[in-house]
């Protein structure tokens, strides 16, 4: 089947890489046919593993992508019709329009079928299958929980980091810097099997806060770097970076170094958040790169969410 996947934010590249980990790490088949943004039109034959993801806001089934609007000739028992365009198309006319080739009554405030229509560069309609606002990311926005920091990443964000490790729902995944427990919450939330370390006591009784108030499971340990010991499917991280974040008191590049080493003892896959290409460099010492996806933080802090892989 062909679906049309309605993107967060802007960073498409980056989207995109998350729908393939989830593809490649579940085993089924995908292909990106289109990127036309908002949306990416993808060929599955399975759509349910893409509900994990983290930087999307719908999936539905298309009906149709054109430049022209169509006659859809479907019936429904009831429906209502939702927009997304820019200034090129005028929303009335699309509703107008197609509402003409729709059998059925028109139902605003509770539709049992949303018809969905993006209209940019060209029109593509779907018949909405998943709503990813039942998923609640707001609710674990660094704002909105019982103890945050600024380093605290979003929640979205979070999860397509996890994602990006190509791992199938399940893994034994590592947060070796867990902080506030951000990636550790996300994690658990798709099924994941969690571990979380860190050095600062704060954080860690920062994360066991957090993941309690969601009713979420982890198991948590203070420790270095240097001590995580056993075997993980995936280790996914965001390290300190900078001034606004704690390494205690070591030079930022040899913690990486170190962690990195440490990681290829303990996993084959690792997908982490760096402050630049200097510590990339670094982690290509122990690892291939496979992937790095360059995140405006903002104006003077870019961080590159990056895959690497033994």
């Amino acid at each position: 089947m062909k679906i049309i996947a309605e993107l967060w934010g802007e960073k498409i590249d980056l989207a995109i890489g998350e729908i393939n980990g989830i593809c490649e790490g579940e085993k089924i088949k995908c292909r990106i046919i289109k990127v036309d943004y908002p949306v990416a039109i993808i060929e599955t034959d399975n759509y349910t593993p893409l509900k994990r993801a983290g930087l999307l806001r719908r999936i539905s089934k298309q009906i149709y992508s054109g430049k022209n609007i169509p006659n859809l000739g479907i019936k429904l028992e009831d429906y209502a019709i939702r927009v997304r365009k820019n200034k090129n198309w005028k929303e009335g006319e699309i509703i107008r329009a197609l509402a003409n080739g729709v059998e059925g009554k028109v139902n605003l405030e509770n539709p049992k079928n949303i018809i969905r229509v993006y209209a940019g560069k060209n029109l593509h309609i779907g018949m909405e299958l998943y709503d990813f606002s039942e998923q609640s990311f707001e609710s674990r926005r660094a704002k909105n929980l019982p103890i945050s920091y600024p380093i605290t990443m979003h929640p979205r964000l979070a999860r397509a980091m996890i994602n990006l490790a190509k791992v199938k729902s399940g893994a034994r995944i590592l947060d070796p810097f867990c902080g506030t427990g951000s990636i550790l919450i996300e994690g658990a939330i798709i099924g994941m099997k969690m571990y979380g370390s860190d050095i600062d006591e704060r954080m860690l009784k920062a994360s066991q806060t957090n993941l309690r108030s969601f009713g979420i499971d982890a198991i948590l340990e203070k420790k270095d770097v240097g001590e995580i010991e056993g075997s993980y499917d995936a280790i996914v991280t965001d390290p300190p970076y900078g001034r606004s974040s704690s390494s205690m008191g070591e030079e930022i590049y040899k913690l990486y170094d170190r962690a990195f080493k440490k990681f290829s003892e303990v996993t084959s896959k690792v997908v982490i958040a760096l402050p630049d290409e200097k510590a990339i460099k670094i982690g290509e010492k122990y690892f291939e790169l496979e992937e790095a996806y360059p995140y405006r933080v903002h104006k003077s802090l870019t961080r590159y969410f990056s895959y690497f892989r033994i």
